[in-house]
């Protein structure tokens, strides 16, 4: 029985009759008990009554043996109402008279197996007395001695009584269908109360219950009919008076709310409006970074060489002080031109991403190998652990984001080092770029991928970067879908963490060639300098040039054979490369890398010159304008 899941009628009645049922049963146990005991107690006090004056009655015939007697006396004691049988024993067990027929009790009585009287049957009730012999006091009146107490008594037999349980039973029986029958009576006539009660109260509820329903479900105005018993015509009241109330709230909400939907829609379309205004403006000033970033790279260029040229070109320390200062301002311009216009170009989906499988291994060499220099210059070492994950990406792209990354990462860090690993997690694979630099604040986090945002740099000094290359990282993982993630702790470091899609190894017959390279981008490196030579090398491999290395000068006729774009040497090697130029079909131009000292005083006519050691921006900006904006844009 559930009575959780019964409604509100049945627990009212359940809760009405429950008290008197349980009053009811227990009160009819007790009376049946009461009442059992007494008629069991009558039966046995009957018994013991009779069967004690039978005992003196038989004490003369036991003795003086006379049978007709005692048969007598049986005979007017079996006449009495429900005895069944009557018999009377010797001390010896002999039956001297008996009346009825006795039951195999009473033989066992006689017999002496037992002693108790009230002895208990299926059908009848045995009871026994011993038939002592009698004293009669002695007392001689000529002698002064103490009236004489006589001999202790002494058995002559037995009586055993049986007296038929038939009426007791049937007695017993009308008291339990005389009690049931009150008991049922009390307790229809309290369920029909209880139902008749309860109705009055019931049936106010459930219409209560109903109307909370209904309002529920939306209907708000219903209201609940004064119930004619009048229980509960105060809360019917209340809750009448709340339904309506609540209807006027609702009616007055909705009016305001369509109001205040109708204002919302209105400023949405000046707000829409605004911001299609803000895209366009937006757009507008990306489009003309695009299309003026030929314009605007020239002369930044030109500056640039034109700078070194000048500082060779000094005598004085100061004048020579004056041009590097000049040199390094074009190249932080260059260089803060170049991110602009990138950020421009990504702002209005001019890069379109070229996805096929990549081997991360050699990519992140490759950045690892281009920014080594610049952290072995700051004390810092940079570690680029082996893996043999493939991811779904574009090389270039992907290449610019951890690029930039260990840039900044390297651009923060002033001890310890820097690690680049990746590992597959979650059906990604995550390419995550450690540092042990400065860390970055909580607070800091949800602005780090702003534009023109920097951690600790409120001096602006552009040696510590522009606050666009994590801007960059951001636009880039929006275009590619690779999110990023990072995590810091001031004072110990940062991690920031690209999530790739992995893909299957390509065997390497079907490995596409890299994409995004320049018609003749072939470069040679001759550098005495075998280090030197090296770290050129590197920077050439991590932005994607095919290069070839000659370590000495007979190897320069087979590369000069394969006319490269650009040839980079050394002063010193300027003279051998030369030997080469009248027979290459397109002759390469040149780029001198070496000392201010070396550079002033060149036998042959040069393309460009960078002081030693090259520093990456610079070259790459060189590299940049000679093989990849038209020839006639500057005058060699």
């Amino acid at each position: 029985m559930n009575i959780k899941s019964w409604g509100i009628q049945r627990r009212a009645i359940f809760l009405a009759l429950a008290p008197t049922a349980i009053i009811a049963v227990a009160l009819t146990a007790y009376f049946l008990v009461v009442r059992y005991g007494d008629v069991e107690q009558a039966l046995q006090n009957r018994g013991q009554a009779l069967v004690r004056q039978l005992a003196p009655a038989a004490e003369y015939g036991a003795f003086s043996g006379n049978r007709s007697e005692l048969l007598r006396l049986a005979q007017a004691a079996a006449r009495e109402p429900d005895v069944v049988a009557i018999a009377i024993y010797d001390a010896g067990g002999q039956l001297l008279a008996s009346a009825g027929k006795p039951d195999v009790a009473a033989v066992d009585a006689a017999n002496g197996n037992r002693r108790q009287s009230g002895i208990h049957r299926a059908l009848v009730e045995v009871f026994q007395a011993t038939i002592n012999q009698p004293v009669l006091p002695f007392d001689d009146p000529f002698q002064g001695t103490e009236p004489s107490s006589g001999r202790p008594d002494r058995s002559l037999g037995k009586i055993v009584l049986e007296l038929s349980r038939a009426d007791l039973e049937s007695r017993k029986r009308e008291i339990l269908g005389v009690t049931l029958l009150v008991t049922i009576s009390v307790l229809i006539s309290a369920l029909l109360l209880a139902h008749r009660l309860g109705r009055d109260i019931i049936q106010p509820v459930l219409a209560l219950e109903q109307a909370v329903a209904r309002i529920r479900a939306g209907t708000l105005d219903v209201r609940i009919p004064p119930h004619r018993s009048g229980t509960l015509v105060s809360l019917e009241t209340g809750f009448n008076e709340m339904a309506t109330a609540l209807d006027a709230s609702h009616r007055r909400s909705a009016t305001a709310l369509a109001h205040s939907e109708a204002e919302l829609a209105r400023q949405l379309e000046i707000a829409r409006a605004k911001k299609e205004e803000a895209e366009r403006a937006s757009e507008a000033k990306s489009h003309f970074l695009a299309a003026a970033s030929h314009d605007l790279r020239q002369p930044l260029h030109a500056l640039t060489l034109f700078a070194t040229e000048l500082s060779g070109a000094m005598t004085k320390a100061r004048d020579r002080q004056l041009a590097s200062q000049i040199v390094t301002a074009a190249g932080a311009m260059a260089e803060l031109l170049d991110a602009l216009l990138d950020v421009s170009r990504l702002d209005i989906a001019a890069v379109q991403p070229q996805r096929r499988s990549v081997a991360l291994e050699p990519l992140l060499e490759t950045i690892a190998d281009s920014h080594r220099q610049s952290a072995k210059a700051k004390g810092l070492r940079l570690i680029c652990r082996p893996t043999s994950l493939w991811v779904d990406s574009d090389p270039i792209l992907l290449r610019r984001m951890i690029g930039n990354l260990v840039a900044n990462a390297v651009r923060y860090t002033s001890w310890g080092g820097l690690l680049i690993a990746a590992r597959a997690r979650g059906g990604r694979v995550q390419i995550m770029v450690w540092d042990t630099g400065i860390g970055i604040e909580e607070a800091h986090l949800p602005y780090l991928f702003h534009e023109f945002y920097q951690v600790g740099n409120p001096e602006r000094d552009s040696g510590k970067g522009l606050g666009l290359g994590l801007s960059i990282v951001a636009r880039l993982a929006e275009i590619l879908d690779h999110p990023v993630q990072v995590r810091s702790i001031p004072g110990r470091g940062t991690v920031f963490a690209v999530s790739v899609p992995p893909v299957a190894p390509v065997p390497p017959a079907l490995a596409e060639p890299p994409a995004g390279l320049p018609f003749r981008a072939r470069v040679i490196v001759r550098m005495r300098d075998i280090g030197h030579c090296g770290d050129i090398c590197n920077l050439l491999d991590a932005w994607g040039y095919e290069r070839e290395c000659a370590c000495s000068d007979e190897e320069l006729p087979k590369l000069m054979a394969s006319e490269p774009a650009i040839v980079i040497c050394d002063p010193p090697s300027l003279d051998q490369v030369a030997k080469y130029l009248p027979l290459a079909a397109h002759p390469p131009l040149l780029l001198a890398v070496g000392e201010e000292a070396d550079l002033t005083d060149l036998s042959i006519k040069v393309d460009a010159r960078l002081s030693a050691p090259a520093r990456p921006a610079r070259l790459r900006a060189l590299l940049h304008h000679l093989l990849l904006e038209d020839d006639d844009d500057f005058d060699r």
